[in-house]
C-alpha cells in the first residue's frame, strides 16, 4: 500500500511538472543572430527561423538580436535589440477572420502591422505606462528608459490610453506619448526609431530626445 501511495506520488509530480499544450499563434519569420522564448509553463528556448511561438510566451531578443514574428492572421512584429514582449492574447477565426491580438511590451521597441485582426478592432499593446491601439495601422512603438513612445505610420489610427484618458491620430508620422499628441515625428528620432529596429546606423544624439515636432490640432 505504502508503495503504491510512492508511486502514485510520484506521477503526479511528473504530471504537474510538464507544462500545459500551449496554442500555437504564429512563427519566426528571421532572428537575427537570436531570439529566445520562454512558453508558459516552460523552459527558455531558442527561436530559430521557422519556430512556432505559442501564447502567452515571452520573447526577448539580446543585445544584438533582432527577429520578425508571422501570426496566423498575418500580422507581423519586428523587434530590436534588448527588446521583451510577452505574447498574452491572440484569438483569430480564420473562417470568420475575426478574432483579437494584444501583447505586452516591458522594455524595448517594435514595429507593429497589421494583418485580419486588427481591421476589425483595436489590436493592443500594453506597456508599464500606457495602453496601445492600433487599428488597421503600421505603427513604431517603443518603451525606452521608463517612457513609452508611438509613431503611426499608416493606415485608419493610433491611439494611447493612460490613466482612463485615451487620445488617438490619424496623421501619417503621428507621435503619441504619456502627454498625448506630440505632433509629426522628426526626422532626427524616426532615423533613431528605425536604427533600432531594422539595424541601420543610428544612435540617439541631438533631436532624439524630443520625438515630435508641435503642429497645430490635436492629432
Amino acid at each position: 500500500m505504502r508503495m503504491r501511495s510512492t508511486l502514485i506520488s510520484a506521477l503526479l509530480s511528473t504530471a504537474l511538472a510538464l507544462p500545459l499544450a500551449a496554442q500555437e499563434i504564429g512563427t519566426v519569420a528571421s532572428s537575427e543572430p537570436t531570439l529566445r522564448g520562454t512558453p508558459p509553463g516552460a523552459g527558455t528556448r531558442t527561436l530559430a527561423l521557422g519556430t512556432d511561438v505559442v501564447q502567452d510566451e515571452r520573447v526577448q531578443s539580446s543585445a544584438t538580436g533582432r527577429g520578425q514574428l508571422l501570426f496566423l492572421d498575418q500580422t507581423t512584429l519586428s523587434l530590436a535589440p534588448n527588446t521583451t514582449i510577452v505574447l498574452d492574447r491572440f484569438v483569430f477565426d480564420p473562417n470568420r477572420g475575426s478574432g483579437e491580438i494584444g501583447l505586452q511590451l516591458t522594455e524595448g521597441a517594435l514595429r507593429f502591422i497589421g494583418g485580419t485582426l486588427s481591421r476589425q478592432q483595436d489590436a493592443e499593446i500594453v506597456t508599464p505606462t500606457s495602453t496601445i491601439g492600433i487599428r488597421g495601422s503600421s505603427a513604431l512603438v517603443l518603451h525606452l528608459n521608463g517612457r513609452t513612445i508611438a509613431i503611426f505610420i499608416a493606415g485608419d489610427r493610433l491611439c494611447i490610453t493612460v490613466n482612463g484618458t485615451r487620445r488617438c491620430t490619424s496623421r501619417p508620422g503621428g507621435v503619441l506619448t504619456e502627454d498625448g499628441y506630440q505632433g509629426r515625428v522628426s526626422s532626427e528620432y524616426l532615423a533613431f526609431a528605425l536604427g533600432l529596429i531594422d539595424g541601420t546606423p543610428a544612435t540617439a544624439g541631438p533631436g532624439t530626445d524630443a520625438p515630435g515636432t508641435p503642429q497645430p490640432g490635436t492629432g
